[in-house]
Parts: C-alpha cells; structure tokens; sequence
C-alpha cells in the first residue's frame, strides 16, 4: 500500500471503466473514526452493535459492508479533525442562487482559509451559516462584511445562539405588553 492511489474498477464489472480511490483521505476518515472510537464512543453500546453487524450480515458480505459504510461516510465528508469552531452568519442564500461551493470560494477568497477550517454549511432561503475554525473567524468577518456579492451588500458576523434570539424576542414581547 505505497500508491497514493489504487486503481478499482466501478459498479459494473463489464464496463472496465476504472476509478481512481484515494487513499490518503480514506486514511484520514479511517483514522479519525478509529480515535473516535478509542475516545468518545461507550464502548458496551458499541459491543452490541458489532454483535448486531455479526448476526445480521453473513461472514462473506461483512468487508464489503464495511466498504460500503465507509464510502458513504467519505462522500459525506463529515469526517473532520476536531477543531474549535464557531458558526458565522451570511446574509445570503439560496434565493441568490447559493450553493455550499460558492460559500466555500468566498472563504477562500478571504485569504488565510483552508477547506480543512470550514465545518458544516446549513444555506437557507435568506441567509447561511458557516462553521469556521474560531481563530480565522474574525479576519474573516472584516475581509467579507459589507462587500459586495451577487447583487447584494454582504453581512457576515458571529451567529447568535438559539437561545440567544429567543431570550432577546421574549424580552422585547414582555416590554410591549
């Protein structure tokens, strides 16, 4: 396993149209699963799921999976190294015809920002929210609020929490009354 890459063949095999598999990043998401594993699962409840996988999947069948299961959790990319992050609000969406690539174009147009500081991306229909790792969050704020971004004036600032927005809309309906 010194290749970078293997070659594999795809889904059918008449079509003898070979993909390329990158081992490099199914190593990351291999070996962040297994440290998730020794750290933060519990590991009797685990012991119960691998005597499910045991019992519900023939011995011949379990590596390929195994393989499957992996495949789905690198396509979804939420395997990422633990970082302390914070979530930053955009003043644009979906209705801007915004799409997580595009977000993520813009951080990186900010400069100092790498796709490994960039968590979740949640785009709704008015505005989205980044997850960024803390550090980079305020350079990225100063370069991007107030520029402008597919027709609009951009805000970007610190998203409030929930329970934030619901005490501030709570206190504000209590004064009315």
């Amino acid at each position: 396993m010194t290749k970078e890459r293997t070659r594999v063949y795809s889904k059918s095999v008449n079509s003898k149209e070979p993909f390329e598999l990158d081992l490099e990043s199914l190593k990351t998401v291999v070996d962040e699963l297994q440290r998730r594993l020794k750290e933060d699962e519990d590991p009797v409840e685990l012991g119960e799921y691998r005597k499910a996988f045991h019992k519900l999947v023939p011995f011949f069948m379990r590596s390929y999976v195994a393989g499957y299961l992996l495949r789905q959790v690198a396509s979804q990319g939420r395997i990422r190294r633990k970082m302390a992050t914070t979530t930053l609000f955009l003043s644009i969406g979906k209705n801007r015809r915004v799409y997580p690539r595009d977000l993520v174009q813009l951080l990186f147009a900010a400069g100092q920002v790498s796709k490994a500081d960039i968590g979740d991306i949640k785009i709704l229909d008015n505005y989205s929210f980044v997850e960024i790792e803390e550090k980079l969050a305020p350079v990225v704020i100063t370069r991007l609020d107030g520029i402008q971004y597919r027709g609009r004036h951009l805000t970007v600032n610190f998203a409030k929490k929930r329970s934030e927005e619901g005490a501030e809309s709570r206190s504000e309906y209590a004064s009315l009354s």
